[in-house]
């Protein structure tokens, strides 16, 4: 007998190849009314399955992920300021498009404490919701793996550790500086993901005519304004701090909890 589509596509996705023929050999030797029963109990399974195969998926991209710490779109009020608010149409919509073929690209540009890497860890969190594999790091953490990895003679192994995740997060740009040598690392790696047409986001703290200040002259600053930004979402994160916002929401959430225990 031919298994019902939904089943037969379920066993597929599970990649059960000769599991299925199995099966349809077995329940045509049955009388309908147990073939139904057990087409149903073959389907809740499959169904419970997939769905405990995908959350174990997710769990894992977002460990590889590194996040440090978990944010998600949810927990940010665009309602903070007139600031966030106008930011809210156009990262929602990047935030929206993302899937395999609509990788998310944004530098986000402000002081501290205006929300940068909030959204930037909330659009690597949804990218992990999606099949999509994502690494968060720091700009100087980066550098310092790549300087190392180049004295220690294997540069080329390093730079696909940064060229591999499908969408790469690197927080903090403009807290240190860097050399000509550590510049054009960073450059190689950027410059490969960006022929790739992989997703790069930035979290800085200066705007792009002061990024001479990070790299270490005007020409790479350039070069890698221009490899970071041809394709991304720029948001210009102004106004007022949005620490006491996320404070607040740690407060409420520990008076939720010790309510919930009382």
């Amino acid at each position: 007998m031919i298994l019902p589509e939904n089943l037969s596509k379920n066993l597929i996705e599970l990649k059960l190849r000769h599991f299925e023929k199995s099966v349809a050999a077995s329940l045509a030797e049955l009388q309908p009314a147990e073939r139904e029963r057990m087409i149903t109990l073959l389907r809740r399974w499959a169904h419970v399955e997939l769905a405990e195969r995908k959350t174990a998926a997710i769990q894992n991209r977002i460990r590889n992920a590194k996040f440090v710490k978990v944010q998600t779109v949810d927990q940010f009020n665009f309602d903070h300021s007139a600031m966030t608010k106008k930011t809210r149409p156009s990262y929602m919509s990047l935030f929206d498009s993302i899937d395999h073929d609509e990788l998310p690209s944004a530098v986000f540009i402000g002081l501290t404490g205006r929300g940068k890497t909030h959204l930037a860890r909330a659009l690597g969190y949804r990218a992990c919701q999606l099949n999509v594999s994502v690494l968060f790091t720091t700009a100087a953490e980066m550098v310092n793996h790549l300087d190392q990895a180049k004295r220690a003679a294997h540069l080329d192994s390093e730079i696909r550790k940064y060229r591999k995740p499908q969408v790469l997060i690197v927080d903090e740009l403009g807290y240190v500086t860097m050399d000509a040598s550590a510049s054009n690392l960073f450059f190689q790696a950027i410059s490969a993901r960006h022929d790739q047409g992989l997703g790069t986001i930035v979290t800085t703290n200066l705007s792009f005519g002061k990024w001479n200040q990070i790299f270490a002259n005007d020409a790479v600053a350039h070069v890698i304004v221009d490899r970071l930004t041809s394709e991304a979402e720029v948001f210009f994160m102004e106004g007022d701090s949005y620490r006491p916002v996320e404070r607040e929401a740690r407060r409420s959430r520990r008076r939720a909890k010790a309510k919930s225990k009382s």
